[in-house]
């Protein structure tokens, strides 16, 4: 839905219900998203929508420079960084009532190469390389401090996944 009107390839009212895990913040308009999604959903019909604040993305950095750099540049890959602050009245504006939000933080101090902080680090020293200001040989280093730190015991990561609940109303 990116960049363009789009719709869904399903009939008005096709579906109980709807769940967009970490879409809507690459969706240009993602107002009319929502809308589409509502199209979509039948009468009583429920929406689940999860998407992260990447303004609360937070790792321990003995550069904290380079850490700023590194999350600003990783903050082209999104058309809405911090989508949950204006995700519930765009919500209730695309017509979804009863329209709740529940925050869930996904922090650790262990380098554990499951948890959320430790798996994206590859994928965001990859898209920053050569953005903002980040060269290639600064991604990888900041990528080996974390890896460094986690060596050590010094890892620390920490953010805001929000999940928000809608109705169609009946």
């Amino acid at each position: 839905m990116a960049g363009r009107r789009a719709r869904l390839p399903v009939a008005d009212a096709s579906f109980d219900g709807a769940v967009c895990v970490q879409v809507l913040e690459f969706v240009a308009d993602a107002p009319a998203a929502l809308r589409e999604l509502y199209r979509a959903l039948r009468p009583g019909g429920r929406v689940v929508v999860w998407d992260i604040d990447w303004a609360t993305v937070s790792w321990h950095s003995n550069d904290p420079a380079r850490m700023a750099r590194v999350l600003e540049a990783w903050d082209e890959h999104l058309a809405h960084p911090s989508l949950p602050r204006v995700l519930a009245p765009a919500m209730r504006s695309a017509g979804f009532q009863d329209v709740a939000m529940a925050p869930h933080p996904f922090a650790t101090a262990s380098f554990d190469p499951g948890s959320y902080g430790v798996a994206i680090i590859p994928a965001i020293a990859s898209f920053v390389s050569v953005r903002r200001g980040v060269s290639g040989d600064e991604a990888k280093a900041w990528a080996s401090e974390l890896n460094e730190l986690g060596e050590r015991g010094e890892f620390y990561f920490a953010s805001l996944q929000f999940c928000f609940q809608g109705t169609r109303p009946s």
